[in-house]
């Protein structure tokens, strides 16, 4: 999976193949429109106000494809001229390919600066955040398999159940229930610690705010999940062979938010919420909402609330794309406004 999305040459992401938008091969929230961005940054301009209007207050984005979100970020910030003058936006972005679009989306803005990976950061006050970042982080496979957990491999076009060798993943195989019907499988991803001590060693202040789609709680190991989550993307279509078109779709896998959670106390965040993107925009959004009452909307602010109710639809976005906030040193009252509403809240990452 790592090779077949990051290679420098034949990868689906690194060497720019990867397509976006309703001529791409998958939609984002970034590709319903503006209003996206235009909401995240109504929530920034909170948690900065929040953390006492710190200068500068770091926007660091992960996963920015072509910018096209931060661009979105950044016009809209531009309605508060404090808040704006505040914002040093950092892109981590580890290949050219993708910079060099990335420059030239936010060409018209001076106070965007890049770096190649985290642990090039300067220390920072402010709020890490991705959209659909981890889902591409690769993961190994375990299966339950004639009553212990097997690591499932690649051979040159296929699988293979071996026993599992690695330490690490041994240490998660002991953790794991025990009780499941023959056969189901589990991702692991031990890239998520790494993550987020590097993310925790440059953070002086503020949250991460994970955007993706995944389970938590029970629902990890419910029986419609036993095959597992690995889904390869083409043309909107989906596809379940991960080794047909190598490095020309993409991989993902459902993002599990309570190891996410878990790993993130054990780095010194706190849960500030879990919500699904349904609750979390409304509660986002509310106070901008609320100046719309009794008013006649125009054109443009019609089409903005079309927009936004594509985002909240429960049958598409709305409900499977989850919001999960982690604080370091910053007060967790009063409850920032995405997690306001928050269902299904973050007392589910850790099964009540």
């Amino acid at each position: 999976m790592e090779q077949a999305l990051y290679d420098p040459e034949q990868g689906y992401y690194a060497s720019g193949r990867v397509h976006i938008g309703k001529a791409g091969d998958f939609f984002t929230n970034v590709s319903v429109g503006k209003i996206y961005g235009k909401i995240l940054a109504l929530f920034f301009k909170e948690l900065w106000e929040k953390m006492g209007r710190p200068k500068p207050f770091t926007l660091l984005e992960q996963g920015a494809n072509d910018g096209r979100l931060a661009l979105d970020i950044l016009e809209a910030a531009e309605a508060s001229s404090d808040f704006f003058s505040a914002i040093h936006y950092y892109i981590i972005e580890p290949f050219f390919i993708h910079q060099k679009k990335q420059q030239e989306t936010l060409k018209h803005h001076r106070n965007v600066f890049w770096v190649e990976k985290l642990e090039d950061l300067p220390e920072f006050e402010g709020v890490h955040f991705s959209n659909e970042l981890l889902d591409a982080f690769p993961v190994h496979l375990l299966r339950w398999n004639d009553g212990e957990w097997q690591e499932q491999r690649v051979t040159a076009n296929d699988w293979i159940t071996l026993p599992i060798e690695q330490e690490e993943l041994q240490s998660v195989a002991k953790k794991l229930p025990r009780d499941l019907a023959p056969g189901f499988l589990w991702e692991v991803r031990l890239g998520i610690a790494p993550w987020l001590q590097a993310i925790e060693a440059r953070m002086k202040r503020g949250m991460i705010l994970v955007a993706d789609y995944g389970y938590a709680g029970v629902d990890r190991f419910a029986s419609y999940r036993a095959e597992g989550s690995i889904a390869c993307y083409e043309n909107h279509q989906r596809y379940d062979n991960p080794f047909e078109n190598i490095g020309k779709r993409d991989i993902t896998a459902h993002v599990d938010f309570t190891d996410l959670a878990e790993k993130a106390l054990q780095h010194h965040f706190e849960i500030l919420g879990y919500s699904d993107q349904h609750h979390f925009l409304i509660g986002a959004s509310e106070a901008w909402l609320r100046t719309f009452e009794n008013k006649m909307l125009t054109p443009a602010e019609q089409k903005e609330f079309r927009l936004l109710q594509t985002l909240l639809h429960p049958e598409t976005m709305g409900r499977s794309f989850k919001f999960l906030g982690l604080g370091k040193k910053i007060s967790t009252t009063p409850t920032l406004s995405g997690f306001r509403y928050q269902r299904p809240g973050a007392d589910y990452l850790f099964g009540s």
